[in-house]
Protein backbone atom coordinates (compact mmCIF):
# COMPACT_ATOMS: atom_id res chain seq x y z
CA UNK A 1 0.00 0.00 0.00
CA UNK A 2 1.31 3.43 -0.95
CA UNK A 3 2.01 5.73 2.00
CA UNK A 4 1.42 9.45 1.60
CA UNK A 5 4.49 11.57 2.20
CA UNK A 6 2.80 14.97 1.87
CA UNK A 7 -0.21 16.38 3.72
CA UNK A 8 -3.35 16.99 1.68
CA UNK A 9 -5.30 20.24 1.81
CA UNK A 10 -8.81 21.19 0.75
CA UNK A 11 -9.23 24.19 -1.56
CA UNK A 12 -10.86 27.35 -0.17
CA UNK A 13 -13.17 27.62 -3.15
CA UNK A 14 -14.31 25.49 -6.09
CA UNK A 15 -11.42 24.41 -8.29
CA UNK A 16 -12.46 22.92 -11.63
CA UNK A 17 -10.30 20.15 -13.10
CA UNK A 18 -10.34 20.51 -16.89
CA UNK A 19 -8.99 18.21 -19.61
CA UNK A 20 -6.40 20.43 -21.35
CA UNK A 21 -6.76 18.58 -24.65
CA UNK A 22 -10.51 18.99 -25.18
CA UNK A 23 -11.56 21.63 -22.63
CA UNK A 24 -14.08 19.34 -20.92
CA UNK A 25 -14.60 19.36 -17.18
CA UNK A 26 -13.23 16.22 -15.53
CA UNK A 27 -14.40 17.04 -12.01
CA UNK A 28 -13.93 19.26 -8.98
CA UNK A 29 -10.86 19.23 -6.75
CA UNK A 30 -11.52 17.75 -3.30
CA UNK A 31 -7.98 17.89 -1.89
CA UNK A 32 -4.42 18.29 -3.09
CA UNK A 33 -0.83 17.65 -2.06
CA UNK A 34 2.53 18.20 -3.71
CA UNK A 35 2.36 14.71 -5.25
CA UNK A 36 -1.32 14.19 -6.05
CA UNK A 37 -4.96 15.09 -5.64
CA UNK A 38 -8.48 13.74 -5.38
CA UNK A 39 -11.47 14.88 -7.41
CA UNK A 40 -15.18 14.19 -7.46
CA UNK A 41 -16.87 13.80 -10.85
CA UNK A 42 -20.36 13.12 -12.11
CA UNK A 43 -21.25 10.85 -15.01
CA UNK A 44 -18.19 10.47 -17.21
CA UNK A 45 -15.15 9.75 -15.07
CA UNK A 46 -11.46 8.92 -15.43
CA UNK A 47 -10.42 5.25 -15.36
CA UNK A 48 -7.56 3.92 -13.22
CA UNK A 49 -4.34 3.63 -15.20
CA UNK A 50 -5.18 6.46 -17.62
CA UNK A 51 -2.94 9.48 -18.08
CA UNK A 52 -4.42 12.97 -18.35
CA UNK A 53 -3.23 16.47 -19.22
CA UNK A 54 -5.17 18.69 -16.82
CA UNK A 55 -5.67 22.27 -15.73
CA UNK A 56 -6.69 23.23 -12.21
CA UNK A 57 -8.78 26.38 -12.50
CA UNK A 58 -10.17 28.46 -9.64
CA UNK A 59 -12.33 31.20 -11.13
CA UNK A 60 -13.06 32.79 -7.73
CA UNK A 61 -9.77 33.05 -5.83
CA UNK A 62 -7.46 34.74 -8.28
CA UNK A 63 -4.93 31.93 -7.82
CA UNK A 64 -3.18 31.03 -11.07
CA UNK A 65 -4.28 28.14 -13.26
CA UNK A 66 -1.97 25.15 -12.91
CA UNK A 67 -1.31 22.75 -15.79
CA UNK A 68 -0.01 19.26 -15.08
CA UNK A 69 0.07 15.67 -16.25
CA UNK A 70 -1.40 13.08 -13.91
CA UNK A 71 -2.32 9.43 -13.86
CA UNK A 72 -5.55 8.18 -12.33
CA UNK A 73 -4.58 5.68 -9.62
CA UNK A 74 -8.03 4.69 -8.35
CA UNK A 75 -11.76 5.24 -8.73
CA UNK A 76 -14.48 4.76 -6.14
CA UNK A 77 -18.22 5.25 -6.38
CA UNK A 78 -19.44 8.16 -4.24
CA UNK A 79 -22.66 8.13 -2.21
CA UNK A 80 -24.45 10.40 -4.68
CA UNK A 81 -25.94 8.73 -7.74
CA UNK A 82 -23.57 8.64 -10.74
CA UNK A 83 -20.76 10.41 -8.80
CA UNK A 84 -17.21 9.14 -8.38
CA UNK A 85 -14.09 9.88 -6.33
CA UNK A 86 -10.80 9.60 -8.25
CA UNK A 87 -7.24 9.75 -6.98
CA UNK A 88 -4.43 11.10 -9.16
CA UNK A 89 -0.64 11.15 -8.96
CA UNK A 90 1.15 14.09 -10.56
CA UNK A 91 3.62 12.72 -13.09
CA UNK A 92 4.55 15.78 -15.18
CA UNK A 93 4.62 19.45 -14.23
CA UNK A 94 6.75 22.37 -15.45
CA UNK A 95 9.01 24.24 -13.04
CA UNK A 96 6.72 27.30 -13.27
CA UNK A 97 3.59 25.27 -12.55
CA UNK A 98 5.40 23.39 -9.72
CA UNK A 99 6.23 26.72 -8.10
CA UNK A 100 2.59 27.88 -8.45
CA UNK A 101 1.37 24.55 -7.00
CA UNK A 102 3.80 24.77 -4.07
CA UNK A 103 2.70 28.35 -3.35
CA UNK A 104 -0.98 27.36 -3.59
CA UNK A 105 -0.51 24.40 -1.21
CA UNK A 106 1.49 26.58 1.18
CA UNK A 107 -1.34 29.13 1.25
CA UNK A 108 -3.89 26.36 1.92
CA UNK A 109 -1.73 25.01 4.74
CA UNK A 110 -1.35 28.46 6.27
CA UNK A 111 -5.11 29.06 6.16
CA UNK A 112 -5.94 25.62 7.59
CA UNK A 113 -3.62 26.15 10.56
CA UNK A 114 -5.37 29.39 11.44
CA UNK A 115 -2.46 31.59 10.35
Amino acid sequence: MHQRVHDRYSPRSTVQVINSLNGRAVGVLVNISREGFMIVSEGEHPSPGTIHQLQLIDHNSGDPDITLGATCLWLDEANASDSYWSGFQIIDISAKDREMLDNYIHSLGASSSGA
